[in-house]
């Protein structure tokens, strides 16, 4: 078989050679993850990643399923205009980004067809308007904070396939001040085994955005989602406060539960006395915070394992008018929108690109009661 060009910054075990586990593939696609999509001549999906649609590949077959396959790149046949040249020497290797060969633009395209494809696939909702996912800022340089590991001397970031470490000089994703912090990090790095996080100065510790740019996009999609505001909101998983502040303007009185005990210290050190923050978790104070009123907006913003069944239940039960709900992860959003359909309406989704480069989105959902 002829070969084409190899992509120098794959991880280097990519380009064995194993004659019977190789096809070629056409892709035609790119699934939530990173991992781009073809079919193998058997019909079965093929995942490949560091790969663009339109792009024609020679594949290795690393693990066989009945349905699919997931394969690592060879070589390239025929080569995507919109491939770039990754920024980071360790790209493909480090299991921090997916996507440093795609062009920006189709990054964000890819991302918003990723959410419209949960919803329609797991939520039953193929009619939904998706928007556009809005772009960071800054696609590179954008991350206030960093985690690094140490292992026996040894300071990196994961491999994207096993816990082994992957030495670094540098991350093109964090901003000049906390690639400073790295380098004298590994300049005299800690004896102790174990995670360490680098942070900007004025970064606050507890929950808080990593992408300052990309943060007042996601909050000003969230007071256009609230409309005119009205009488309460309750904001539930409201970290140290971050939508709840910058919504008091719109709002009488902002009731936030949280489950963490700093970040809901951090809430009440700048409370004014229209705000109200409950520690503990959102299934032991949601039914009581929306007992008996009306006139409420429910704030979301949920782990990545999405909202429990009793959280679920006693929106059902209570039917706050609007919901708006911030998510980061597209399945856990649609199977959740799912079980909130009968009594609401999805009007739409907006996704935000709060992490270039990487296979996150973050999405948020506007519903209304029927």
């Amino acid at each position: 078989m002829r070969r084409g060009e190899t992509i120098s910054h794959a991880p280097r075990a990519v380009f064995r050679y194993h004659a019977t586990l190789e096809e070629t593939l056409q892709i035609s696609g790119v699934a939530f993850g990173g991992a781009g999509v073809g079919r193998l001549s058997d019909g079965r999906v093929a995942f490949v990643p560091f790969v663009i649609p339109g792009e024609r590949a020679v594949v290795r077959i690393t693990k066989a399923k009945k349905s699919y396959v997931n394969a690592e790149l060879v070589s390239l046949l025929e080569r995507s205009p919109r491939r770039e040249s990754p920024a980071c020497e360790v790209f493909g290797i480090c299991g921090g980004c997916a996507y440093q060969h795609m062009d920006y633009a189709l990054q964000l395209e890819w991302k918003t067809k990723q959410v419209a494809e949960a919803l329609q696939r797991l939520g039953g909702m193929g009619d939904v308007e998706v928007r556009p996912t809005q772009p960071s800022p800054l696609p590179l340089g954008y991350r206030n904070r960093l985690s690094v590991h140490v292992s026996k001397g040894q300071v990196g970031f994961h491999h994207r396939n096993s816990h082994k470490l992957v030495e670094i000089s540098q991350c093109p994703l964090g901003s000049e001040s906390v690639n400073r912090e790295l380098a004298s990090f590994l300049s005299n790095p800690p004896s102790r085994d174990g995670r360490y996080t680098l942070r900007e100065p004025r970064t606050s510790v507890g929950f808080s955005q990593v992408n300052d740019g990309a943060a007042e996009i996601l909050a000003a999609v969230v007071r256009e989602a609230l409309g005119t505001g009205g009488i309460t909101l309750v904001d539930a998983y409201c970290g140290a406060g971050f939508f709840a502040k910058r919504l008091l303007d719109i709002f009488e009185f902002v009731i936030g539960i949280e489950w963490s005990a700093a970040a809901i210290r951090a809430a009440r050190d700048t409370a004014t006395e229209r705000e109200s923050y409950r520690d503990g978790e959102v299934e032991s104070h949601l039914e009581s915070v929306l007992h008996g009123k009306s006139g409420v907006s429910l704030l979301l913003d949920p782990p990545a394992e999405g909202l429990s069944e009793p959280v679920i239940e006693i929106i059902r039960k209570f039917t706050p008018q609007i919901v708006v709900y911030v998510s980061c992860n597209p399945a856990t959003l649609a199977r959740d929108l799912k079980r909130l359909s009968g009594k609401y309406d999805l009007e739409y989704v907006q996704p935000i690109d709060m992490f270039p480069q990487t296979a996150e989105i973050e999405a948020v959902a506007k519903l209304r009661l029927r």
